[in-house]
């Protein structure tokens, strides 16, 4: 039931019971009025005394009016404020309110969790944004890089094939200074001489030389081909160090290539151009009354000799390395990015060989990629993918430097036998003054 229904049932037999109280309490409440008027006139009367009758009437008036006040602030406030104005219009308008306020707090709450979760959610999809925006910047090789990783990929076993070069040319002139058998040197110096010669008359005499005079002498050919020849038994430069790659493989078996037969050519015309004489077997026997014997000591300087001029060879042998045939995976491209340069391809082709050598390929990846222009304007790059091409130029000029490593540990080996035959010298000059030292007059 509402409030308004228990009110109008509860009204009416409330208004009759304050009636009835009413009627039964006022002459007891004269009575005491007239008592307390007769103390106060009169403080020896005993008995009631009669007042005038307005009196009276006043007395009653007073009363009446204070008990109807009274009970009219009294129904006033259960009716009207308890009942009438608190219940059924006060209290229900301030549980409406209250209401409506948990509601619209709520309601704003909710708003300010949507617009929260939205700013999350934005400026989560903001950071996905931006690490994708970087990894495509980051992750996004530029074509530069993969034009070095593509030069350099066959360099490694390019580097192998002349260091293996590098041995079997040590190895052969080894073995001529030594003269084993199945080489022009078997036989020591005249055998040498007569091969060599053989092969100046045949390959490598130009007729033009001693004044236009050598055609009694010279057997060579005249063709183009045969001209291109001429004189690269002794020319260092032309043989070797112009071209970047020597079509040379000392690891195939067969005959051997034109350029081969240079090298070797040269390397004996450099280094041991008289080979030592070949000691009787017979002289190199051991005498059970002698520790060593002369033959066997000369054996042995010889062999120091031979060990000093590998040294020296060394050099020629390692530059020759870098020169040889290496691999042929990069050569397509290195063609193609000398074609870019201005080189004709044909030329290029030729310049570069059918399989790059270790020079070669060092010399596109050191020099000549920085020739062109497009590596600086295409600097102007992504910062991950520029910082991506100094790491790569770094590499590289790590590699350079070993190689001028190598270099140097050569020139001091070069240095040290130059010191170490002065001073072979000063001890020669040394022994002979101890030799001519006159002890018997002592």
């Amino acid at each position: 039931m509402s409030l308004s229904k228990i009110n109008k049932i509860l009204k009416k037999p409330i208004l009759t019971i304050l009636f009835v109280i009413f009627l039964c309490t006022a002459p007891f409440t004269v009575k005491r009025a007239e008592a307390v008027i007769c103390c106060v006139s009169c403080c020896s009367c005993l008995t009631d005394v009669l007042l005038p009758d307005d009196i009276t009437m006043w007395i009653e008036n007073w009363i009446n009016i204070n008990l109807h006040i009274f009970i009219q602030l009294t129904l006033h406030r259960i009716f009207f404020f308890d009942w009438e104005f608190w219940q059924q219009n006060l209290l229900p308008a301030m549980m409406a309110m209250a209401e409506q306020l948990s509601a619209v707090a709520m309601q704003q709450m909710t708003i300010i969790g949507t617009f929260l979760d939205a700013q999350e959610q934005l400026e989560t999809q903001r950071l996905f944004q931006q690490l994708m925006a970087r990894a495509h910047k980051d992750y996004h090789p530029s074509i530069e890089m993969c034009e070095v990783g593509t030069r350099i990929k066959s360099l490694a076993s390019s580097e192998r094939m002349g260091e293996l070069a590098t041995l079997i040319l040590s190895q052969r002139a080894q073995d001529r200074a030594f003269g084993n058998s199945n080489v022009a040197a078997f036989g020591g110096d005249r055998t040498d001489m007569v091969n060599r010669v053989e092969q100046f008359r045949s390959v490598f005499c130009d007729r033009r030389d001693n004044n236009d005079s050598l055609d009694l002498l010279c057997t060579s050919p005249t063709t183009a081909a045969g001209r291109e020849r001429y004189n690269k038994d002794i020319d260092f430069p032309r043989t070797i160090m112009h071209p970047f790659t020597v079509t040379a493989n000392f690891t195939n078996a067969g005959p051997a290539t034109p350029q081969e037969e240079e090298i070797v050519a040269l390397a004996s015309n450099l280094y041991g151009y008289e080979t030592f004489f070949r000691p009787d077997p017979q002289a190199l026997a051991n005498e059970p009354a002698r520790q060593v014997t002369g033959a066997q000591q000369a054996y042995i300087d010889m062999r120091a000799r031979v060990a000093q001029m590998s040294v020296a060879e060394n050099s020629f042998n390692a530059i020759v390395g870098m020169k040889v045939e290496g691999t042929a995976g990069s050569r397509t491209f290195m063609e193609a990015f000398l074609q870019q340069l201005g080189v004709p391809a044909a030329e290029a082709t030729a310049l570069l060989g059918n399989n790059p050598s270790y020079e070669a390929q060092m010399e596109i990846l050191t020099k000549k990629a920085y020739q062109d222009p497009r590596f600086y304007t295409n600097l102007y790059d992504k910062p991950a993918n520029v910082e991506r091409k100094g790491a790569a130029m770094q590499a590289i000029g790590l590699i350079q430097k070993f190689d001028m490593l190598k270099s140097y540990l050569r020139t001091e080996a070069s240095l040290s036998i130059l010191l170490e035959l002065a001073v072979d010298e000063l001890q020669s000059e040394i022994e002979d003054a101890i030799d001519t030292v006159d002890t018997s007059k002592q």
